[in-house]
């Protein structure tokens, strides 16, 4: 058990929802923040070989190689005497995108069970959870063109079958979440809300003094795909290396005001996600224990 002046936050996401842009936002502030007493770690430091959140903390699912050091051991390592660990690893609660073609339920089934084995290993009084989430047409349609530029090639339409939108139920997740071991403070906003929510985010995330050394990136990380981009990935789909051609098709057709970005759902289905969307956040806004970030 560590210290009562100790606490670790953890960013779990979700993918799609301005994780890149809010990792890369805190990197810039690693030194400053350090200073402070808050340690920061983000991908580019639990990508590297190794160095999964799984594999420091031993808390993989399946028999694995043992980690180098106890999670205690780990913890002081990446503590550095600081008082406050902020974590952000979207993977660590799930993939994106599965690469089977089974349709998909529920998203991030195992999420809750995930961090809680985290809080277990760590054994230090419990972890603050913060998640982004986002309207289901707009996510699944970013999750899609995130599969074409990962080189897997399908139509929107076949895309949904395995990926419906009543599988984006976010109330379900943040339900499942509030329910977990070990989880303290449950934070919760709307990618559509990032923005003006910024300094808000950041204020929960390394605490209020601290926030003020995290400034916005003036730009947006990952540009989605534009409908021009997507018709000419669909077109070249039989060529070898498809893995590169959604991201040439990104450089040569970006998103502009003559080539839209993609959608893929009509009006109907717009209207549909957004009275789903709706119902899911004023159910989590709702449940106890959870703070709903609000502009």
């Amino acid at each position: 058990m560590t210290s009562p002046d100790f606490s670790i936050a953890f960013h779990i996401g979700a993918h799609k929802t301005a994780t890149s842009h809010l990792q890369r936002s805190l990197r810039e502030a690693t030194e400053a923040l350090a200073d402070a007493g808050v340690r920061f770690y983000g991908p580019a430091h639990f990508r590297l070989p190794g160095r999964s959140i799984q594999r420091l903390f031993g808390t993989l699912e399946k028999p694995g190689l043992e980690p180098r050091r106890t999670p205690q051991d780990q913890l002081t390592l990446l503590r550095k005497g600081g008082h406050r660990l902020v974590m952000s690893e979207e993977n660590y609660v799930g993939v994106l995108n599965s690469p089977r073609r089974r349709e998909v339920r529920m998203r991030y089934p195992y999420a809750a069970r995930r961090v809680t084995a985290l809080a277990d290993a760590l054994d230090a009084g419990g972890l603050d959870i913060f998640l982004s989430i986002r309207n289901p047409a707009t996510f699944l349609t970013s999750a899609y063109c995130q599969q074409l530029l990962g080189g897997r090639i399908i139509t929107m339409a076949q895309y949904l079958t395995v990926n419906p939108l009543d599988s984006v139920n976010w109330f379900s997740l943040v339900r499942r979440l509030r329910r977990a071991r070990g989880v303290n403070r449950l934070t919760v906003w709307r990618y559509e809300d990032y923005q003006p929510l910024f300094p808000q985010i950041c204020a929960g995330l390394v605490g209020e003094d601290e926030s003020r050394l995290v400034r916005p990136l003036p730009r947006r990380i990952h540009v989605g795909l534009s409908s021009r981009a997507v018709a000419e990935v669909l077109q070249k789909s039989d060529e070898t290396a498809v893995e590169r051609v959604a991201n040439l098709a990104r450089k040569h057709f970006p998103v502009s005001a003559e080539a839209p970005a993609f959608d893929g759902f009509d009006a109907d289905q717009h209207a549909v996600a957004a009275r789903a969307y709706a119902a899911q956040a004023k159910a989590i806004e709702g449940l106890a224990g959870v703070t709903f970030l609000r502009p």
